[in-house]
């Protein structure tokens, strides 16, 4: 994505994820917590981007007045 007025290409801010590992195949699991499974607890905040999907937000690195721009995969 570029910036809306000046043409830079954006950076990545941030990211809203709404889980923190994959509760669905188990593919990645925190060491902290090795019995854990399933979905409930992969998202222990309950925050649900779109449909299980995540936010990422962009800034312009050449003005950080510039608007910020946003995705939801």
């Amino acid at each position: 994505m570029n910036c809306a007025r000046c043409c830079t290409p954006l950076r990545l801010l941030l990211t809203v994820d709404t889980t923190e590992w994959d509760g669905g195949s188990g593919s990645w699991r925190p060491v902290e917590e090795p019995e854990a499974w399933g979905h409930a607890l992969a998202a222990p905040t309950q925050v649900v981007v779109g449909r299980w999907g995540e936010l990422n937000l962009f800034a312009c690195p050449a003005d950080p007045a510039h608007p910020h721009a946003w995705s939801i995969q």
